[in-house]
């Protein structure tokens, strides 16, 4: 057996997601939005298409940018989605398809602080119930029969919230952007604030002509929350809601080395189910499947070789020492992250 180089190191990691999502969409409703909230519509499959692969528990609600007329109410129909909703897709498409008589004053950022303000004030004697229900409880068995007593429909306890904003004009709402971020990031209790992101498909900054006002205050609270941002003037949104979907369900993007690599070195790789489809390894530039022979569909034998640079690529960050996947490379569920490389002081 040939004798590993000195200082060589192979560091392995498990992508993982959240288990419980919350997701509330505040979706623009004034005179311009119609074939946007189309778009978002007819493209859905490309958000939940994650979330089914993940068997991920989400809650899904639809607000408006319209303060004056529904303040702090979900639109959607029924109320809040869930994975066994009827109908989903179709579901979705309705309550996304909010109309276009909302007021030309869209203030989405203040929507999205009403709805939480509401939900939190609902949820409050329920969860005071539960919270009584479990004093008495001395097993996890007994805990889980008070949360299914007293039941959160959205904004639920221990899962993540994700604030996905629609609009083709920037926020007009009262408050700087800080202090919505210091909200929605406390909306989950002290502590939890890892737990609350925020995306946004919005004018382009600066504007790139399509006739949408740049979203720049939404662009801050993503850039805060560590979410995503796509484009409002795309005439197709499933690459953007694809990106979206990789955050909401808490995908990883960044991976640490263990000690600095000598960067002529440093080799990334990603272990994939040998089932994988060729949907799930389309952000790969070569998949080697030949370990999988005679193996199980979930044995993680499929090496994929991701694209190394530009928007759907890995780069190594020296000043962080992580490897950043953006796009389409970011390893998906399930699969393990290999980086191999040589420590730079190594003689």
């Amino acid at each position: 057996m040939p004798s590993l180089p000195p200082g060589y190191h192979v560091d392995t990691y498990a992508q993982r997601s959240a288990s419980a999502v919350d997701v509330l969409w505040v979706v623009d409703d004034s005179g311009s939005m119609a074939p946007r909230q189309e778009s978002l519509a007819r493209n859905f499959q490309a958000f939940i298409a994650l979330f089914r692969e993940g068997r991920i528990d989400f809650r899904m609600g639809v607000a408006t940018t319209d303060i004056f007329t529904r303040p702090g109410e979900l639109v959607s129909e029924p109320r809040v989605l869930a994975p066994d909703t009827p109908g989903l897709e179709r579901a979705f498409g309705d309550s996304v398809r909010v109309g276009t008589q909302g007021s030309a004053y869209e203030a989405g950022l203040e929507a999205a602080r009403l709805v939480l303000e509401r939900q939190a004030r609902e949820n409050a004697p329920v969860l005071e119930a539960r919270e009584a229900c479990e004093s008495g409880c001395a097993s996890e068995a007994c805990r889980e029969q008070c949360a299914a007593a007293h039941p959160v429909a959205f904004l639920r306890p221990g899962a993540w919230l994700y604030l996905a904003f629609v609009t083709d004009e920037d926020d007009r709402s009262p408050h700087d952007v800080r202090t919505y971020w210091r909200t929605f990031e406390q909306a989950k209790g002290i502590g939890n604030d890892g737990t609350v992101m925020a995306s946004a498909i919005i004018g382009d900054v600066p504007s790139n002509g399509c006739g949408a006002e740049p979203g720049t205050r939404y662009a801050e609270l993503v850039k805060l929350t560590g979410g995503e941002v796509g484009s409002i003037c795309d005439a197709d949104f499933a690459d953007t809601l694809r990106a979206l979907a990789t955050s909401a369900v808490g995908l990883r993007r960044t991976f640490a080395l263990e000690q600095a690599p000598r960067v002529d070195s440093l080799k990334v790789r990603v272990r994939y189910p040998c089932g994988a489809s060729m949907e799930s390894i389309r952000g790969c530039e070569s998949v080697d499947r030949t370990a999988c022979e005679g193996q199980s569909v979930e044995a993680l034998e499929a090496v994929c070789t991701p694209t190394q640079g530009g928007t759907d690529g890995w780069t190594y960050e020296p000043e962080r020492r992580v490897v950043f996947f953006a796009g389409e490379s970011v390893p998906g569920l399930g699969t393990r992250v290999e980086l191999e490389y040589v420590e730079e002081d190594a003689s």
